[in-house]
């Protein structure tokens, strides 16, 4: 069926239902390097980050690399926004190459509102941000909604479920069986 198909849905619906905070972690740090953009079961980084963030109380935390910038979450890449600029380390900066990282930097700019940006992203933009959210396979897109004191605002990700979403179900539609394309 098509409801089936529809699995964009945000764990961090809103502020007020589940709160998903974030916090830096900087005990150790990933080398920008192009083996640092695979998937592999080599993840130990991400291991101690999750005992850190569970330790003291955090849904995620945010992996540095050595030029001490942004790179992506525990689970996921990350997206900043800043008046309509959406930002995502690049590549040479780091981050996983992710599959859902690939889909949303495909359909930001289809939103006319929104421009992406693959750069170098500091940790001190993250407090004059609009939005931050994270994007995996599993959880789809993750908006955060609180760093340190800094409470966040979630529509921008909402939009991009919703685009998603109807993405996948026009995929869904065209497909000859019934099948995902």
């Amino acid at each position: 069926s098509r409801a089936a198909a529809a699995f964009y849905v945000p764990r961090c619906a809103t502020p007020s239902t589940q709160a998903c905070e974030i916090d830096l972690y900087k005990d150790h740090f990933v080398n920008p390097d192009m083996l640092s953009n695979l998937k592999s079961n080599n993840r130990l980084i991400n291991i101690l980050g999750s005992i850190y963030a569970h330790e003291n109380g955090w849904d995620n935390c945010l992996l540095l690399n050595t030029n001490k910038m942004l790179v992506e979450a525990l689970n996921g890449n990350l997206f900043v926004i800043k008046d309509g600029v959406v930002k995502t380390p690049s590549l040479t900066d780091g981050c996983l190459k992710g599959v859902m990282r690939k889909q949303v930097s495909l359909l930001i700019p289809k939103i006319a509102s929104l421009t992406l940006k693959e750069s170098t992203v500091s940790p001190f933009e993250l407090q004059p941000s609009d939005e931050v959210f994270i994007t995996n396979v599993i959880s789809g897109v993750i908006p955060v909604t609180r760093y340190r004191k800094k409470t966040y605002g979630h529509e921008v990700a909402e939009i991009l479920v919703e685009q998603l979403n109807r993405e996948l179900m026009e995929k869904h539609a065209r497909s000859e069986d019934g099948q995902m394309l």
